[in-house]
Order: structure tokens, then C-alpha cells, then sequence
């Protein structure tokens, strides 16, 4: 959860020996705005950190529109000091550098913990560890975004005193060259072949899933060790997995890929991400790592020499849902997983997919004559990645790397898949609707967008930006392997117009098969 506010032991002085702290130690009324305007920012999206998101296309309220109901309070709790210019950046620089040590950091971590059992967020228990898994990660968020003095000064005085740009507008280039004419892909002749591809996503392994366990615990995620025994008139866990806030042993996911045979062949597989368990409040580096490895050996060891090809999901990191940009260096940044995955994931591969893998987490490969494959970072689009805050233009200037791509194999006359985690509906305003300008500048090269995340059976339909009546493209969302919530464990094999010169590779059809735990 966020934490920010000032330490009452730190602070740079003042004339006549009073500090920055001793002023600050009697404004209980500056620690409790700034834990509200965490809170604001915060809780909302934080309720459902280890839930699906609903779907938000295009979302007309946002983090702006939330700051604008807010700046008149924050104004007005200011107003009693007479805030200028010079002393408001004096100020936020003390209290950026006063949260970061570590008193400001343990009292902070204090207040959320307090605040998060107040407002029920969470048992206890949770409460306490998600504030410590957070907390570092959060500090350094906000002393570099909504507490530096230019953006915070800028909110609370106006453009003269500072300039307020977190999730503001932008835009990505599109090239001059014009756009051809809609071509609707036609009917492929009869007889011609077809491809089978397999999309699995949101596998969710529980390592510590637990047969006979409560699967109605008070916790967020249940099913497990920690859930304790269900009262003697309610059923526990099941042997497979169970239809509750439970996710998934790895015996199942083992079940489900050795049974695919039916199913098959395939020509590739699709695996958009979320590999670990929803217990995102308790979760290590260790862990992550452990999920990656153990489910792609499981992957490589049944799928044998079919390729895959992976696209990152928002559990693969802890804290959950925090990608930083490539800018943000140090242990702070993404390259321990990055890393990682280019390690596990270099079999499927070629060296230039892993090189782009390494800087963010996408990449752009040719699995086929004709057909380009583009897997996105879809967590540089989340409202949840809370390292956005810094900058929200295009992180890792991924959208403009695919205007790229998909200008390239118009050149050619290829065909694109995009694969990705999170449906573009789901992504802050500006991410979306860029993306969606570039689905409707390349509606002809663009064959097929596959996402997950939402755990089950959707789909996303693009139209023309002239009339917004001409459907031009569609994103399919495929359930996930998991049963979180109450859902039964299903993938998804989407028949594709086959390999051949002059295919559109678009989607024929597909079949959803489940596992009915009953």
C-alpha cells in the first residue's frame, strides 16, 4: 500500500535552529492530507489487487479526474500556512527527503498497516504483509512523482509554481505514409490449410495449494496451508482445484497440458502470462522465479518441440502489478525478471526477441512466412503499475517500437498477430486510445490481437475512428487455467487460415475446452 508523509526525525534546518521536522511535528494535519491523498490515488485499485479487473474501456474518470475533485481540499488544508512558492518546494524537498529514512519509512508502513485493518481492507495478517512488501517500492514511487516539488507545488499553486503532469494526455507518431484502402479479409478457398494454435493464460500455480483446506478462508486467496480446516458442514479443497478464491495445484496443470493430445495438434502455442498464485501480499522475488522455471519446465516437457511464444503477465512481479520503465535502474528495475525469463525462455526465442525482452519485456519475431508475431508488455499500459506515476509516456516507448513493426511488415505485406496479458480495454486513457489508433491505421496488416487477464471468455471490438461504425478489428480474451473466481480451469485453440503464400491468418474459429471439477 502507499506510504508517504514526513518523519518527525528528520528534515533540513531552518532559521533559528528550528528543522523542517520540529515545524512538521506539530502539523498532525499535514501527515493525515497526504495519507489521504495516498489513500485517494491508492485504495480504490489497491481493494482489488489480487482480483481480476472488470472491464473499463476507455475509462471517462481517471487518476486526473480524482485529483481534480481533490485539489480544492488540498488547497484549502494548505491555505492556513500561507504557502508560497519558494517554501512549498522547500517544503516537499524536506519531505522527500525525509521519507526515505528509515524512521519516516517504519512510521509510515505503521499508519498504513493501522489504516488498512481500520478500513477492513484485508485481515490483519495481510494488512501487515503487503505494507512491508510495498513499501519501498511505493516510497520511491511517490517522492519521485506526486511529492516532487515541481508536480506537487504545481497542483497545489497553479502552472506558475510547478508543472502537475502525472497521467497526462500524449500521443505517439504515426508515418506519413497514407493509409490503403479496407481490405476485409476474404474466405480462404475450400481445402485450404489450417493452423491450430494453442493460447494458454493465467495458469496461476499455487505452490502451497493444500487438499481439504478451508477454500472460504478470510484471506484473499484460500485453498492453502494458511487457510486452516473448513467447519465439519462445508467440504475442503479439492484434490484438483476447487470453485472458490483458490488457485491452482500443480498436478492440474500437469493434468492439463499431458491431456492435450485431443486437442492437437498445434502448430504454435500462445502463452500470455500470470503464472503465479494470487497470495500477492506475501510473495518474493524467490518465488516468482521459482513459478517461471517450474511451469515453463513443465510447458517445455509436454509441449516438446511445438514453439511458444510467452508475453509477460502483471503477477510475474512482486510487488504485484509494479513493471518499472527501463529508466528506472538499480535494484529497483525489472531486470532480475527480465533476465530470467530470457534465460528459461531462449529455446523459443531468436536473439533478437530476447534482446528487446531484456530492456522491457516485449518482443517481435517472423514464427512463419508471411506472419509476424508481436508479444507486448502490457503492464506499461496498467492504471495498476503504480511506476507510472513518474511517467506515463509511452514507458519504454513500446507503442511507437510497434507503429514500427507494423510499418515494416506492410512494407513487406506480412500479417500481424499481437499477443499480450492485459486487454487494451483495461489500460490508462491515453495507452488506449493510442493503441487504438494504430489498430485502425493497420486494420489490413493487423490478423489477429489474443489477450488474457480477465479470467474469462470476452472479446474486444475495435471500429473506425470517421464513424465509429465500422467494426475493423477484434481482441479475443480466453479464460484462464485457474479457477479464481469460482470458474472452471479452461484453455482456449483458436484455428488459424494455415500456412500458405497469400494467407490471412486471421481467425476461423476456436474451441474453449474445460476442466468440470465436479
Amino acid at each position: 500500500m502507499p506510504r508517504h508523509g514526513v518523519s518527525p526525525d528528520q528534515g533540513h534546518p531552518r532559521s533559528g535552529g528550528e528543522t523542517e521536522s520540529d515545524r512538521l511535528r506539530g502539523c498532525p494535519r499535514l501527515r493525515l492530507l497526504w495519507i489521504g491523498l495516498a489513500l485517494a490515488l491508492a485504495l480504490p485499485d489497491s481493494l482489488v489487487l489480487w482480483a481480476p479487473a472488470g472491464a473499463h474501456p476507455l475509462p471517462s474518470q481517471s487518476h486526473p479526474a480524482r485529483f481534480g475533485r481533490l485539489v480544492p481540499q488540498l488547497r484549502n488544508a494548505f491555505g492556513w500556512w500561507n504557502l508560497t512558492c519558494p517554501v512549498c518546494k522547500g517544503l516537499f524537498t524536506a519531505i522527500d527527503f525525509g521519507l526515505k529514512k528509515e524512521p519516516s519509512v517504519a512510521w509510515m508502513g505503521s499508519m498504513a498497516t493501522k489504516l488498512c485493518k481500520l478500513l477492513k481492507i484485508a485481515p490483519p495478517t495481510v494488512c501487515q504483509s503487503a505494507v512491508q512488501l510495498f513499501e519501498d517500492d511505493m516510497v520511491e514511487v511517490w517522492t519521485r512523482s506526486v511529492l516532487s516539488p515541481s508536480e506537487a507545488c504545481g497542483l497545489l499553486l497553479g502552472n506558475t509554481c510547478g508543472h502537475w503532469d502525472i497521467f497526462s494526455s500524449w500521443n505517439i507518431s504515426l508515418p506519413a505514409v497514407p493509409k490503403p484502402s479496407p481490405q476485409p479479409p476474404k474466405p480462404p478457398a475450400p481445402g485450404a490449410p489450417v493452423s491450430r494454435i494453442l493460447f494458454l493464460t493465467d495458469l496461476h500455480w499455487d505452490h502451497d495449494y493444500l487438499e481439504g483446506t478451508d477454500p472460504d478462508c478470510e484471506n484473499p486467496l484460500c485453498c492453502r496451508q494458511d487457510s486452516g480446516l473448513p467447519p465439519t458442514s462445508r467440504p475442503g479443497a479439492g484434490y484438483w482445484g476447487e470453485y472458490s478464491k483458490c488457485d491452482l495445484p500443480l498436478r492440474t496443470l500437469e493434468s492439463l497440458l499431458s491431456g492435450l493430445g485431443p486437442a492437437g495438434p498445434f502448430d504454435m502455442v500462445y502463452w500470455t502470462g500470470d503464472i503465479p498464485a494470487h497470495n500477492v501480499w506475501h510473495q518474493s522475488r524467490q518465488d516468482q522465479l521459482r513459478a517461471l522455471t517450474t511451469v515453463t519446465a513443465l510447458v517445455k516437457k509436454f509441449l516438446g518441440p511445438v514453439p511458444v511464444y510467452p508475453a509477460v503477465g502483471n503477477h510475474e512481479s512482486t510487488p504485484v502489478n509494479g513493471f518499472p520503465p527501463p529508466f528506472i535502474e538499480g535494484n529497483y528495475s525489472s531486470s532480475w525478471l527480465y533476465e530470467a525469463m530470457a534465460k528459461v525462455w531462449e529455446s523459443w526465442l531468436p536473439a533478437e526477441a530476447l534482446h528487446t525482452l531484456r530492456i522491457g519485456g516485449f518482443y517481435a519475431l517472423s514464427p512463419r512466412p508471411g506472419l509476424r508475431l508481436i508479444s507486448l508488455n502490457m503492464n506499461f499500459c496498467s492504471r495498476e503499475n503504480f511506476w507510472l506515476l513518474i511517467n506515463s509516456t509511452d514507458p519504454a516507448g513500446q507503442l511507437q517500437w510497434l507503429v514500427g513493426e507494423l510499418q515494416a511488415a506492410e512494407d513487406r505485406g506480412d500479417k500481424v498477430h499481437i499477443i499480450g496479458h492485459i486487454p487494451p480495454g483495461h489500460c490508462l486513457k491515453s495507452w488506449s486510445w493510442n493503441y487504438y489508433r494504430i489498430v485502425a491505421r493497420y486494420e489490413n496488416t493487423l490478423a489477429g490481437q489474443f489477450f488474457g487477464h480477465t479470467h474469462v471468455d470476452e472479446f474486444e471490438v475495435f471500429y473506425d475512428e470517421e464513424t465509429l461504425s465500422r467494426p475493423l478489428s477484434v481482441a479475443f480474451l480466453a479464460p484462464s487455467a485457474t479457477t479464481y473466481i469460482g470458474l472452471n480451469p479452461g484453455y482456449r485453440v483458436y484455428q488459424i487460415d494455415g500456412n500458405y503464400p497469400g494467407s490471412s491468418h486471421v481467425v476461423l474459429d476456436h474451441e474453449t475446452y474445460i476442466l468440470n471439477l465436479t
